[in-house]
């Protein structure tokens, strides 16, 4: 059965792991070997920092053959998810964390002017002070048909509120973009951690069939041996 040595250099890095094992590449997956032969052309042994960072590398190769040329992000997600880096984050926390005065009046601001209240609150209001000049008519009222200072109030309203509301909506639409941008980086950690696993068991299938195939040829050797020399009566 195939064993790692302990009295050898690793192939990649030249190197004498003090508190770990190399691990012969002929217990890894033709295809991940052929790899690492190519980059090393050597390699008989490999220690397990080694065998990370080339796994992580055959990992951008298949994903550069799936989807062309990598971004620097998709590179960094990669190296992320085979050094098992968490990078899940929650952004509405974050956001507020780094909220100023300013981003909280805003989105108080959106808050009360975006709801039913507000809307009520305004029409009561504007009710009132029409029935109230009305009432009072053109020589007492202070703000006679055709309502020319309400305009003014409404306008100047209007005039604060508008920016104020895109305040909060740009903030709005930068958290759906930061969002976006975290779930784009989850899902490619995800599907990089699933491409990684399905090497891992098929190595450790590759493994395995190599130990059931020398397992048949030791039965088979015994079974040859009792054969040759059957046991005496």
């Amino acid at each position: 059965m195939t064993t790692a040595s302990s009295t050898t250099v690793c192939g990649v890095c030249q190197t004498r792991p003090k508190h770990r094992r190399l691990i012969p590449t002929t217990a890894l997956r033709n295809e991940l070997v052929d790899f690492i032969h190519r980059r090393h052309a050597h390699a008989d042994e490999i220690c397990s920092r080694c065998l990370l960072v080339e796994r992580t590398a055959y990992t951008l190769q298949r994903l550069e053959a799936d989807r062309g040329t990598l971004s620097k992000l998709e590179a960094e997600i990669a190296e992320q998810a085979h050094s098992h880096v968490a990078i899940a984050a929650n952004i509405d926390e974050e956001f507020q964390r780094t909220a100023t005065f300013g981003d909280r009046a805003a989105d108080k601001v959106a808050s009360i002017g975006g709801s039913w209240r507000f809307v009520g609150t305004m029409t009561v209001l504007l009710l009132a002070w029409i029935a109230a000049n009305v009432v009072a008519g053109a020589t007492r009222g202070w703000d006679p048909y055709p309502f020319i200072l309400l305009n003014l109030v409404l306008s100047c309203v209007a005039a604060f509120q508008a920016p104020i509301l895109m305040m909060a909506q740009n903030r709005v639409s930068a958290r759906d973009r930061r969002q976006a941008d975290q779930d784009f980086r989850v899902n490619l950690k995800v599907e990089i951690e699933v491409a990684s696993l399905h090497e891992k068991v098929d190595h450790l299938l590759h493994h395995q069939w190599e130990e059931l195939v020398e397992l048949q040829e030791i039965q088979i050797r015994l079974l040859e041996d009792l054969q040759n020399d059957p046991p005496a009566a």
